[in-house]
């Protein structure tokens, strides 16, 4: 019996000698599959049993993993992850963010700040300016929801230039029907325009060509902007235009549903004249602001960040304020 145990305790010597030493010159790597126990046993002339308790040991140290009917693993070198799903999907943008910043040169305290940058524009006011005061807030609702900014309504013929709002934004949304007008209260600032979503689009030209569709839009504004574009054929083929009726105000909308074949909300219209037109089954799309306009205004985001940390003072060794030079390595 105890030459038994002397034997087993010279076999996980010289296991954990020959598995720490193929780590260390590259032989083995962590996950991957040992000699099984036979072949253990054969080598190294003893029972199976001793080559068995002589794993069994070395699973207890941490340093092999044994599964049943499978065979024997070196354990992994990293630690096992605890927590769950969003705790994982952080842990996987840290290690993108962290591996993707040092490939280029940056270090940890250059990466907060960029971050922090990026953090304190989020937080800033971003005008949405519209004529159409319900467009205007319904563009301003969906940026916000979507990229965790503080982007504000503001109907365009109420703007003084030397408003807070408007003179310390980082920069301004509007669309293009209002972009010349924004452009010359903007000055030197970013003016990003952005578009309609195209499953809106996608819906009215569905129901356009299929039957008579009724758009119910929020405002007198948006009603003859959307009129306009079907006359000109720019949604819908001039063809079918006639198909296509567009009325605002809820007593104008239940009126010319009951000879609809769909009823299409526009984005910006009240919930509750959705709420009154509930019984002829209304589409009303989940979006209004296109995924390329919401790249635009991220990228602003970005835009924005660096021109604030371009603009930062800092102090050099003689005590003399400079402006700080920014940067950007390129691989």
């Amino acid at each position: 019996m105890a030459r038994q145990q002397a034997a087993g305790s010279m076999i996980v010597d010289q296991l954990r000698d020959r598995i720490v030493s193929g780590l260390y010159l590259g032989r083995w790597a962590p996950g991957e599959r040992l000699p099984s126990i036979r072949d253990v046993a054969d080598a190294e002339n003893v029972d199976r049993k001793t080559a068995a308790a002589a794993y069994r040991r070395l699973q207890m140290e941490g340093l092999v993993r044994v599964r049943p009917r499978s065979g024997v693993y070196l354990r992994g070198s990293e630690p096992e992850r605890t927590g769950g799903p969003l705790e994982r999907l952080h842990r996987r943008w840290l290690e993108n963010a962290y591996e993707g910043a040092r490939a280029i040169g940056l270090d940890t305290s250059t990466m907060l700040k960029l971050i922090q940058a990026v953090a304190l524009i989020e937080k800033q006011r971003i005008p949405v300016l519209e004529h159409d005061g319900a467009q205007a807030e319904a563009i301003a609702l969906e940026i916000a929801e979507r990229l965790g900014v503080n982007a504000v309504p503001v109907q365009l013929q109420d703007v003084d230039p030397s408003d807070p709002l408007i003179a310390t934004a980082p920069f301004l949304v509007t669309t293009p029907y209002q972009g010349a007008n924004v452009r010359r209260i903007a000055g030197s600032r970013q003016v990003v325009e952005v578009s309609c979503a195209r499953e809106v689009v996608e819906e009215l030209r569905q129901h356009a060509t299929s039957g008579r569709l009724l758009i119910v839009a929020p405002t007198a504004d948006a009603t003859e902007r959307v009129r306009r574009a079907i006359e000109h054929g720019e949604v819908v083929p001039q063809e079918v235009a006639a198909n296509v009726r567009v009325e605002h105000g809820i007593e104008n909308a239940r009126a010319a549903a009951r000879d609809a074949d769909a009823i299409l909300i526009w984005p910006g219209t009240p919930r509750a004249v959705e709420r009154e037109l509930r019984e002829f089954n209304p589409i009303a799309p989940g979006r209004c602001v296109a995924d390329e306009s919401i790249v635009r205004v991220r990228s602003a985001i970005l835009d924005a960040a660096m021109r604030a940390l371009a603009a930062q003072p800092v102090s050099t060794a003689s005590g003399d304020v400079v402006r700080q030079r920014v940067v950007v390595l390129e691989r």
